[in-house]
């Protein structure tokens, strides 16, 4: 294994659900860690008590990347607009400021990359969230930094927008619950924490740059399984209505997405529309790391919303 000499690491998307867990552990291996966030009226959500440097800029602000690359060795690019709704151009936004980062990023002589994907990333779906990932893997592996992407499937985890957002919808909706018609989709749901060491790890060892990586969680499941197993965990009973989704995407286009998550936002109409899986031994076969169960992780993720 050859380690890389430490130096600045940026994170993008930091303030996100895996941008927050990923410095708060680069961070307590004693790395020196900065994290990019967007412009915001907001308080950004970042681990308490962590030392970490921050830098305010948007992708499409080129000068403000080349300030937040200074001194910076390795990127982590987790940063995406994915889910913040069916209005936003995917390809305008998360693509053209992966452009901007890159060619920023060759001009301060940046070494590695390391990008976060999504299993069935393909330039050719009919999913913009899908289409968008593969067009940024081409960007990635044109540049001159030596790059490893790795492809997940669903990630879990306390505050997550996978089990926090089923168990919400659930909670708040009346007695039905409506699923794509495609109720048997098979999810392998992937623990954060797994995910998170195994980015260190790809940083760590130069044995992994130039790769592509398909990683998952040691279990398969149905969608509708893993709705049984929120609703048995938060006290609620709701009988799940299978529903087509180009039906439930054009109730989303004329009414919006559900603020209460009560309706399947387009994101996980899109997600459900085929199974997003890799090998069970994924982790342990690429990284010898024996995956979280997701049905124990769940039990204590949702301790506090039983019968709420």
């Amino acid at each position: 294994m050859s380690a890389i000499i430490s130096c600045m690491i940026l994170v993008t998307g930091a303030s996100g659900f895996v941008g927050s867990a990923l410095i708060a552990y680069l961070s307590q291996q004693g790395l020196p860690v900065r994290a990019l966030l967007r412009p915001s009226r907001y308080s950004p959500s970042l681990p308490r008590n962590i030392p970490v440097e921050v830098a305010v800029s948007s992708l499409a602000d080129e000068r403000g990347i080349r300030a937040a690359l200074r001194d910076v060795n390795c990127i982590f690019h987790l940063a995406s607009s994915e889910k913040e709704g069916q209005q936003v151009d995917l390809e305008a936004v998360d693509v053209k400021g992966l452009e901007n980062l890159l060619e920023a990023a060759e001009q301060v002589g940046v070494e590695r990359i390391l990008f976060l994907s999504h299993i069935g990333a393909d330039r050719t779906s009919g999913f913009p969230a899908f289409r968008a990932k593969a067009m940024a893997e081409k960007l990635i592996q044109s540049s001159k930094a030596k790059v490893t992407i790795l492809r997940t499937s669903v990630i879990f985890g306390q505050g997550d927008g996978f089990i926090s957002y089923f168990a919400r919808g659930l909670a708040a909706s009346k007695l039905l619950y409506t699923i794509p018609g495609s109720d048997d989709i098979l999810m392998q749901p992937l623990w954060i924490h797994d995910l998170v060491n195994c980015l260190y790890l790809a940083y760590e060892d130069e044995n992994y740059a130039g790769k592509i990586l398909q990683l998952g969680g040691g279990e398969y499941f149905t969608f509708r399984e893993i709705l049984n197993m929120i609703m048995a965990c938060i006290g609620k009973k709701r009988y799940l209505v299978p529903i087509a989704p180009a039906a439930l995407r054009a109730r989303n286009l004329w009414l919006g997405e559900s603020p209460k998550a009560t309706m399947l936002s387009t994101y996980w109409i899109d997600y459900l529309a085929a199974d997003r899986t890799c090998s069970l031994d994924s982790l342990p076969q690429q990284f010898n790391i024996l995956p979280g169960r997701f049905s124990e992780k769940l039990n204590h993720i949702l301790a506090g919303a039983k019968r709420k």
